[in-house]
C-alpha cells in the first residue's frame, strides 16, 4: 500500500514515497481502488463500490441492522462487553493491558487535554527518551476533543469525551527490536473485525489516510464499516523537521529511529455499530437520555406536531446525520436544507420550521448527555473550572449544559443532572470525589447567574455602535466578552436580545472556534521565552551540580572553566557548583568565590543555561583558577524555608480542601513564597487557619525528607501524574521530593532534609489572580518571626493611639 499524502503546492493528494506493503489485504480477496468522491484509495472486497464508505453519499446502513454481532447489550453494560473484548483479543496476541491516563495531560507542555492514546507516550517515548510502561501494548484511554463540539448532538456521532481503544508497539528496527508492522497491524484488525465482532469481510473498507500529530507522522489507514469509522491504524515513523523529504498538511517530515503501531478504535463508535440505534448517545447513555427526555416532557412537545411519521423521520434523519459536520465558521442552514431534500425524496414532506421542531430538542437532550459525561471526566480527574487554559474548556462545556438545560425548560441543576448521570452509567471518579464534582458544578450555576445579571451593563456598553436591527456582531467583539467578562457567546446573545437587539444571533461553530483557541493557548505558551544562550556559553560542557549532595554545605571547591565581562557584569562559569540556579520559581543563591590568591569576587546572581550554570559576579577572575564558592547561609536557608514551606502548605490544601488541589503556580524568594492553587470557591478564615495548622503539624510529625532521582518511566508508574504539579519536567530521570505521605512532587530545588529547621509557616494573606486559582502568600523561618514581630508592632503603636489594650482594638474600630 502507498500512502497518499497532501501535497500544499499542489492542492491535492499525490502518491508519495511512503510504501508500506500490506499483502494481507491481497490475500483475503481485496482489491485497491480510488474513491471518485475523496480521491482516497481504498481496499475493498466489493468489485462494485466506487467511494470509500466515508463520504457524503455514504449513508450509515447499521441502523436498524447492526453490523457487529453477539453484543445486546446498552450502556455501561455494552460498553464494558465491547472493551473486554478488545482487551482479551490482544492480550492472548502477547499484547500487556495499561491502565489509562488522566484526561489531563500533566505530563506535556504543548496540550491540556488527553486528544488520543498515543498522546500519552507523547514526546518522551516516541522520541526514544523513555521506555514506555509495556511493549506491546493495550490500553482503553478516555479523550477530550472539543474542536468538534458545534456538532455534538447534531450529527448523532460527536462526542466531546470518548474512549479510544488501542494497542501500540514500540519498535526499534535498527537494536533489532521489532514486535509488528504494517501488515501484522492489518491482519489483527481484521481478525477483530470479523471474528470477534462478527462483521462480514466484505463489509470492511481500509482508507488510505496519512495522519499527523504532536510531532510525529506516518501512513495510516481508516477501518470503515457500513458508513462509520470504527478505528484508524497509523504507522508512525516519521518525526517533524524543516528540511524533511516527506510533507503532510503544509509540514515536512524525516524518517525517525523508532516505528510505532499507533492505533485508535473507538469504544462508543464500535457500541453503536454493535446496537444500531439511531444515534450513538442511544447507544452509550440510553438511561441518561431517557432520564433527560422526561424532565424535558419531550414525547409531549413533539407530539403537538400533529401526524408525522416521527420514527420514520428520525430513521432517516440518522441514516444522513453524516451530513453535520459543523467545521469551524461553518452555516447550518445549507446542511439542514440539504437534509430536508433527502426527506423529500423519501416520502416526508416537512417544511424547515417543522424540522427544527422536531431536531432542535433532540440535539440539546444529546448534545447534555455527552456534556454531562465530558464534565464527570474532566472534573473527576481533578480539572478546576476557570476563565484559562484547560479551566475554560470546562466552564465552557458546563455552560453548553446549562444554555441546553434551559432550552429543554429542565429545572434541574447540573448537580442534579450530573447525580442521574453517575448512577445511570455506574461512574466513578479517578481522582475527585462524587460531592466535590457536584460542588463545582453548583458553584459554575451560581457563577453563570452572576455573569448574566452583571453582563447586561457590559453587553450595552460592548455594543454602543451596535444598531438595533442587526442581526449579527463581529467576532471581535464576542471574543472580547468571552475572554474579558466570561460572557460566552450564546450568553452575550440572550442578553443583547432583551436589551434592544432583538434579532441578533451568533453564527453556529464560534463555541468549537473558541475551544480550538483556548487549546491553541498551551502550558508551554505560558512560560517566558528563555534568553538567548550566548555562543560561548553554548561550547561549555555543563556544569556538574554539586547542590543535591549536601544542601547543608556552605562551601565548594572548584575550577574556573570561562569568565566573560557582559554590560559591566562578569559571567563565570565553573567545573563544578554549590549556587543554585534560578529555576522553577526558585530564587537563585548568592555568595562570593574566592581564588588563592584571596582575590574575592560577589555572586549576585546564578542562572542556567542548558545545563551550563553561570555565576553573575561583580569582578573577573582568571580561567583556570581553583577557587572556593561560599554561600550566603541565610539567603540560602531562608529561600530553602520558603521552598519546603510550599511545597508542605500545598500538601495540606490538598487534604483540606480535596484532591483538585494542584499547583498552578509559585514562587519562592528570600522574603516570601506565593503558592497559586486550583479551587473554586474563595478560601474562608477558617480553611486558611486549617491549612496553616496542618502545615505547622508536618513540622514536628515528619522528621525526615526523602529526595530521589527516578527513572521517568518508573517514576510515573509508582507516583501517577500528580506528581508533576509544578510543571512536567524534562528529560529521562525525574528528581522527586516526597515529605512523607504528606506531599509527593517532582521538584529541582533545594529542600531540607529535616522540615523542623524550618522552625514555622505562616499564611499571611490570600487573594485571587485569576478565577478558579487561589494565591496563598507564605513566610516561614525567620521571615515568619520577622513577620509575627511586625504585626506585633502595628498592634501595640495602634493600641497605644487609642489608649486602650490590644485586645481591646476590636472593639474600638467598632
Amino acid at each position: 500500500m502507498r500512502a497518499p499524502f497532501f501535497d500544499a503546492s499542489l492542492g491535492y493528494l499525490e502518491e508519495s514515497v511512503m510504501e508500506v506493503d500490506v499483502p494481507f489485504l491481497s490475500e483475503v480477496g481485496m482489491t485497491r481502488r480510488q474513491c471518485e468522491i475523496s480521491g482516497l484509495f481504498f481496499w475493498t472486497s466489493d468489485p462494485s463500490r466506487v467511494t470509500c464508505g466515508d463520504t457524503k453519499q455514504d449513508e450509515y446502513t447499521f441502523i436498524g441492522n447492526p453490523s457487529i454481532q453477539g453484543f445486546n447489550q446498552r450502556g455501561p453494560a455494552l460498553k464494558d462487553s465491547i472493551r473486554s473484548a478488545f482487551r482479551s483479543f490482544f492480550e492472548v496476541r502477547g499484547h500487556t493491558h495499561v491502565d489509562r491516563y488522566p484526561v489531563l495531560a500533566r505530563w506535556r507542555e504543548d496540550i491540556h487535554l488527553t486528544i488520543a492514546s498515543i498522546a500519552d507516550f507523547q514526546p518522551h517515548v516516541t522520541s526514544g527518551l523513555v521506555e514506555p510502561p509495556a511493549n506491546p501494548l493495550v490500553i482503553s484511554q478516555p479523550c477530550i476533543r472539543l474542536v468538534d463540539v458545534a456538532s455534538v448532538g447534531r450529527s448523532g456521532r460527536h462526542l466531546t469525551t470518548f474512549e479510544m481503544m488501542a494497542h501500540h508497539a514500540f519498535n526499534r528496527p535498527d537494536s533489532g527490536l521489532v514486535h509488528y508492522w504494517v501488515d501484522e497491524c492489518v491482519k489483527m484488525c481484521h481478525e477483530l473485525m470479523v471474528d470477534t465482532f462478527g462483521i462480514p469481510s466484505e463489509s470492511v473498507i481500509y482508507v488510505e489516510n496519512p495522519w499527523c500529530g504532536g510531532g510525529n507522522a506516518g501512513a495510516a489507514v481508516e477501518v470503515i464499516v457500513d458508513g462509520l469509522e470504527l478505528a484508524t491504524l497509523v504507522f508512525m515513523d516519521l518525526e517533524a523537521a524543516e528540511d524533511g523529504p516527506v510533507e503532510i498538511a503544509g509540514q515536512r517530515y524525516r524518517t525517525m529511529p523508532l516505528q510505532i503501531i499507533d492505533t485508535g478504535y473507538g469504544l462508543e463508535r464500535l457500541c453503536w455499530s454493535a446496537a444500531g440505534t439511531p444515534t450513538i448517545y442511544d447507544a452509550i447513555y440510553p438511561g441518561t437520555i431517557e432520564h433527560i427526555k422526561g424532565l424535558a416532557d419531550l414525547d409531549a412537545r413533539l407530539g403537538t406536531l400533529g401526524d408525522l411519521d416521527l420514527d420514520g423521520i428520525l430513521t432517516e434523519l440518522s441514516r444522513s446525520a453524516g451530513l453535520l459536520d459543523l467545521d469551524l465558521g461553518g452555516d447550518l442552514g445549507p446542511l439542514r436544507a440539504e437534509m430536508l431534500d433527502r426527506l423529500t425524496t423519501r416520502g416526508h414532506r416537512l417544511d424547515d420550521v417543522t424540522l427544527r421542531a422536531i431536531i432542535e430538542p433532540l440535539e440539546c437532550v444529546y448534545g447534555l448527555a455527552d456534556h454531562l459525561q465530558a464534565l464527570f471526566m474532566m472534573l473527576g480527574d481533578g480539572l478546576v473550572p476557570s476563565n484559562s487554559r484547560a479551566g475554560y474548556l470546562a466552564r465552557m462545556v458546563a455552560r453548553r449544559a446549562i444554555r441546553m438545560r434551559h432550552s429543554l425548560n429542565i429545572t434541574a441543576e447540573l448537580p442534579d443532572l450530573t447525580t442521574a448521570h453517575i448512577e445511570a452509567n455506574n461512574l466513578v471518579p479517578s481522582t475527585q470525589t462524587v460531592e466535590g464534582i457536584l460542588d463545582m458544578l453548583g458553584a459554575e450555576e451560581e457563577r453563570y447567574r452572576d455573569v448574566l445579571s452583571r453582563g447586561v451593563a457590559v453587553v450595552k456598553r460592548m455594543f454602543t455602535d451596535v444598531s438595533a436591527d442587526a442581526v449579527s456582531v463581529s467576532d471581535e467583539i464576542l471574543f472580547q466578552l468571552n475572554d474579558t467578562h466570561g460572557l460566552n457567546p450564546d450568553a452575550v446573545c440572550s442578553i443583547a436580545k432583551e436589551n434592544g437587539w432583538p434579532d441578533i444571533h451568533v453564527r453556529e461553530g464560534i463555541d468549537a472556534e473558541l475551544a480550538v483557541r483556548h487549546e491553541a493557548s498551551t502550558k508551554i505558551s505560558q512560560v517566558k521565552e528563555s534568553e538567548t544562550i550566548p555562543d560561548w556559553v553554548g561550547e561549555q560542557e555543563p556544569t556538574k551540580p554539586a547542590y543535591y549532595s549536601d544542601v547543608y554545605a556552605t562551601e565548594h571547591e572548584s575550577r574556573i572553566l570561562a569568565c566573560v565581562e557582559r554590560e559591566n557584569e562578569w559571567w563565570i562559569v565553573l567545573s563544578s557548583t554549590i549556587f543554585y540556579p534560578e529555576g522553577g520559581g526558585q530564587a537563585s543563591d548568592i555568595g562570593w568565590l574566592t581564588n588563592e590568591s584571596g582575590t574575592r569576587v560577589e555572586v549576585q546572581d546564578t542562572q542556567s543555561y542548558d545545563g551550563v550554570i553561570v555565576h553573575v559576579c561583580d569582578g573577573p577572575l582568571e580561567v583556570g583558577d581553583q577557587v572556593n564558592g561560599t554561600l550566603d547561609w541565610r539567603h540560602r536557608k531562608q529561600v530553602m524555608d520558603h521552598h519546603t514551606a510550599v511545597h508542605i502548605v500545598g500538601g495540606a490544601a490538598r487534604k483540606h480542601l480535596g484532591p483538585h488541589i494542584f499547583q498552578a503556580g509559585a514562587n519562592k524568594t528570600v522574603h516570601g513564597a506565593r503558592l497559586d492553587i486550583t479551587h473554586h470557591r474563595r478560601l474562608t478564615a477558617e480553611d486558611i487557619i486549617s491549612i496553616e495548622n496542618s502545615a505547622n503539624a508536618v513540622l514536628t510529625n515528619i522528621s525526615q525528607t526523602n529526595k530521589r532521582l527516578v527513572d521517568r518511566r518508573q517514576a510515573d508508574l509508582e507516583y501517577g501524574f500528580e506528581l508533576y504539579q509544578g510543571g512536567a519536567p524534562k528529560g529521562s530521570d525525574i528528581r522527586v521530593l516526597e515529605i512523607g505521605d504528606h506531599d509527593i512532587q517532582a521538584c529541582g530545588g533545594t529542600h531540607h532534609d529535616h522540615p523542623a529547621l524550618i522552625g514555622h509557616i505562616r499564611i499571611v494573606r490570600v487573594t485571587s489572580p485569576a478565577d478558579g486559582v487561589e494565591r496563598l502568600h507564605i513566610v516561614a523561618g525567620e521571615a515568619a518571626l520577622l513577620h509575627a514581630q511586625r504585626t506585633e508592632g502595628l498592634v501595640r503603636d495602634s493600641a497605644s493611639v487609642f489608649d486602650v489594650s490590644p485586645n481591646d482594638l476590636v472593639d474600638v474600630s467598632d
